[in-house]
């Protein structure tokens, strides 16, 4: 794969963990719906399962100081893709961008250069990956990282809630930090996962 397609894939693994965001929704993003600050990105999604009213919500990721920072790996794909919001002004177009409104596009891979010549670069495209080629990305990642498992497009949503049940958030915290509208669905992921970690004879047998 080319650096191009790492960087793109590693900012919506990153973000999907960070935000707790389902496929739908990572494959929904708009370049417009991203601001940055100094301490952490929002991410405005307008619709989403839980947003019966259509209120809109904003999903807030802290900046971070590890090589596995949402944030980092968001500039760094904006930096390596030269994305920028489409341009309603044609006449002025800059040079060197690729004008899109979506944040994770599809990415075209070029034939094989011939003859000694330097390989022309990715093209990438004005749509937004689907969903499901945003699950294909998730299992395909894992698989190649070596990590075992039954992965799918729901595996970043359900790892963030998990791991932040395991470093000891309470409900309150989960609930907002995952947008569910019921306490029942949120219990649900905690106890299928403590069901083992948890279990009381873990230490016996």
């Amino acid at each position: 794969m080319t650096s191009l397609v790492d960087a793109r894939d590693r900012a919506i693994l990153l973000l999907g963990y960070g935000g707790a965001l389902r496929r739908s929704e990572l494959a929904a993003i708009q370049l417009e719906h991203v601001t940055l600050d100094e301490d952490c990105m929002r991410i405005t999604l307008p619709h989403s399962k839980g947003d019966k009213k259509h209120q809109g919500t904003t999903i807030v990721i802290p900046r971070g100081i590890t090589r596995h920072c949402p944030v980092r790996a968001w500039e760094t794909w904006l930096r390596q893709s030269k994305l920028t919001p489409r341009n309603k002004n044609k006449d002025t177009k800059p040079e060197n961008v690729n004008e899109t409104t979506a944040a994770f596009p599809r990415i075209w891979l070029p034939a094989a250069a011939k003859n000694n010549e330097p390989p022309p670069a990715p093209k990438i495209g004005m749509k937004s990956l689907s969903d499901w080629s945003v699950a294909k990305i998730i299992k395909q990642r894992c698989q190649s990282a070596g990590i075992e498992g039954d992965f799918s497009g729901h595996s970043l949503r359900r790892g963030a809630i998990t791991t932040g049940a395991q470093d000891g958030l309470d409900l309150i915290r989960l609930k907002r930090f995952s947008r569910h509208r019921d306490y029942r669905v949120l219990e649900a992921y905690i106890e299928e996962d403590q069901a083992l970690s948890k279990h009381p004879g873990k230490t016996r047998f």
